[in-house]
């Protein structure tokens, strides 16, 4: 199996360091409900985990909650609630929407406000080895701007569409360093550790010790969008090498992002489609045959027509394993057809998860179901084909379903 690496920026053979595939995936900022971007990312790395389990890998999947930030505090102003009572409900919701779309619940969920008081006491650290420096914004990390730009590859200034001080902006020493705890914000929750002032855990240093606290490291593989390798995924492994944490992570990988015809699917643009909205006309294992038709590194374009017409075929494609998955299995090894197929399919999902190759391979196989089923022939070792299906993709889990929960 070769998977690509942004660090290396190249296809890489993967092995995992111990018996237990290490796999941490960037969870959501819990504000408002889950998007047709979640959908984007979370099936990807669903399908991921479910390949690796599918060659017969071992994996402890971690996914973090963000339900501190300044986007839960302002959506709690903004509805009257308190920021636990509105990150719970918009938490529920993303849960609920992710089974409806057939992805596997992570084994841990860690949330970041169960760890501020490790936070706080990182940050009392850092602080006191004269690492870190308070200011009126907020306590910051002190970064040398030579040691920025590891998984872009390239000297930092040249490659960001805006200034690296736009990130984490403040009264900061540099532009470069980032912040590890920051002020109360109106309506959001407070702590008052020892030793600091009162205030909010940083979003860096969040996920730098939910991973290495949950999973151990080194990470075998740190996945999310391919918008968080700057700043996020670049500071945190700063803030490993900081903490003397060793190696952070040994392959990273990010997927592509939902786009229309002017670019990124924005919430600053308002645009945002829920996944409530794209379940009217759409269900859910329609919709993740739709984004399996696309590369999880692509950049994937949505329009209301094309989605439309990849669901109405996915609700086809659910028809035809509705009635092979009721067919008892046989070997498909020992059919030609399927041999074939099956090996096509394979190959291309160990080549970097290559899902539109697969499903042109699961297109043929239903077409070679047609055919055996008018002509009387094996349907067997078709019907195995579509459980490897169902299993490795996540298609198929509910077949007769026309609604999500």
């Amino acid at each position: 199996m070769r998977l690509y690496d942004t660090a290396a920026r190249r296809k890489r053979r993967f092995a995992p360091a111990g018996d237990v595939v290490r796999l941490y995936v960037c969870g959501p900022t819990v504000y408002a409900p889950a998007h047709l971007g979640h959908a984007k990312s979370y099936v990807a790395f669903d399908v991921l985990r479910r390949w690796l389990e599918y060659r017969g890998h071992r994996v402890r999947h971690v996914q973090n909650i963000t339900d501190v930030a300044d986007e839960t505090a302002l959506a709690a102003a903004r509805e009257g609630l308190t920021e636990r009572e509105l990150t719970r409900r918009y938490e529920a919701n993303f849960r609920t929407q992710m089974a409806a779309l057939g992805n596997r619940p992570p084994h841990a969920t860690p949330r970041a406000s169960e760890f501020a008081d490790d936070i706080a006491a990182t940050t009392r650290r850092l602080l006191a080895d004269g690492r870190a420096y308070e200011t009126p914004a907020g306590i910051f990390l002190h970064i040398d701007p030579a040691r920025h730009g590891r998984l872009l590859g390239v000297e930092l200034e040249k490659a960001l569409a805006q200034p690296a001080g736009d990130v984490d902006a403040g009264p900061k020493r540099s532009p470069h360093d980032f912040l590890l705890w920051g002020p109360p914000v109106p309506s959001g929750t407070t702590w008052r550790p020892k030793g600091l002032p009162p205030g909010r855990p940083g979003w860096h240093l969040e996920c730098t010790l939910m991973a290495s606290r949950e999973l151990g490291l080194p990470l075998d593989l740190h996945c999310g969008g391919s918008d968080l390798v700057f700043p996020h995924h670049e500071s945190e492994i700063l803030l490993a090498d900081e903490l003397g944490l060793g190696r952070y992570c040994r392959r990273w990988m990010h997927n592509g992002l939902m786009e229309d015809a002017i670019g990124k699917l924005s919430k600053s643009r308002g645009d945002r489609l829920t996944l409530a909205e794209v379940f009217i006309d759409c269900t859910p294992s329609a919709l993740r045959f739709y984004l399996l038709g696309h590369h999880y590194r692509a950049f994937t374009p949505y329009t209301p027509e094309a989605l439309k017409a990849a669901c109405a075929e996915g609700v086809r494609l659910n028809q035809t394993a509705k009635m092979l998955l009721a067919y008892p299995a046989g070997d498909p090894h020992r059919d030609r057809a399927t041999a074939e197929l099956l090996a096509e399919f394979e190959m291309a999902m160990d080549d970097d998860l290559d899902t539109p190759r697969a499903v042109a391979a699961l297109q043929r196989v239903k077409r070679l179901a047609r055919d055996r089923q008018a002509t009387g022939g094996d349907l067997g070792p078709i019907a195995e084909l579509y459980r490897r299906f169902q299993r490795a993709l996540g298609l198929f889990t509910d077949p007769t379903s026309a609604e999500p929960p």
